[in-house]
């Protein structure tokens, strides 16, 4: 059976179609909770099509809206729930208090990534999370602003700072305010990690594998190519987690 996987965020949406475990292409569609309609065009087609859908989210508004404008294919709609990970993820977190994404990204590299490995998944998103597994048990993990979160709130505060379009640099400082922006972004969201990174390792006594998702991995990436960058692990978890409990 094809199965619809969508990953909501709150600023965007990726889709794909997965069969057994196998994911296909991946879209994506940026949008504003303030304009639903869009969110409506992009799923519209598919949902009437496929015989599931399995949702992964973290906003609330989107889950309703799509629960009431879809709701004549309600018997085919599931969003996952945290009480059934609890299966498959071994905490003594709350996992009630995280973000379903993150624990189903968790699931999807324990599974398909680094089974029976300590790693540390980089989440680069409208948040930046990093979140630490040991000895098949999820520990915890930390949230930060995301790099383009961080930046639209710099330039709503700072009338001297004005918009420009993010791109990789290499360069550790720069010679006028979008080459120091640049720099910021890049090279110190880098070494931002980096530190996180060395100081994880450090408390935990441990050398973890570290892998990066998420739409703004590229403005750390250009410089660590030693860690792994994976696009589709969330949707591989909503994979996944459908195959378990929705066939």
């Amino acid at each position: 059976m094809k199965t619809l996987c969508l990953d909501i965020g709150n600023t965007s949406i990726k889709k794909t179609i997965s069969l057994n475990n196998k994911i296909g292409k991946i879209k994506h569609l940026n949008y504003s909770k303030n304009y639903p309609d869009k969110v409506y065009n992009f799923l519209e087609k598919d949902i009437i099509a496929l015989d599931l859908i399995c949702i992964c989210s973290v906003v609330p508004e989107i889950n309703k809206f799509i629960t009431k404008r879809f709701n004549k294919y309600a018997n085919k709609i599931f969003f996952i729930q945290k009480s059934k990970l609890k299966k498959f993820i071994e905490t003594s977190v709350n996992i009630n208090q995280l973000g379903t994404d993150r624990l189903i990204n968790v699931l999807a590299v324990s599974k398909f990534y680094f089974k029976n490995k300590n790693f540390i998944i980089v989440d680069l998103g409208t948040a930046t999370t990093l979140d630490v597994v040991k000895n098949n048990k999820y520990f915890g993990g930390i949230i930060l602003p995301g790099v383009k979160t961080s930046y639209s709130n710099l330039i709503d505060l700072a009338s001297g700072i004005k918009e420009i379009k993010f791109h990789q640099s290499k360069k550790i400082i720069g010679k006028d305010t979008k080459g120091a922006l640049l720099a910021g972004y890049n090279t110190g969201y880098k070494l931002l990690i980096e530190a996180y990174i060395k100081l994880l390792q450090k408390k935990y006594r441990n050398k973890f594998k570290v892998i990066f998702t998420g739409g703004y991995a590229s403005y750390t990436l250009n410089r660590q190519s030693k860690f792994t960058y994976k696009e589709d692990i969330t949707l591989l978890g909503i994979s996944y987690y459908s195959n378990l409990y929705l066939k």
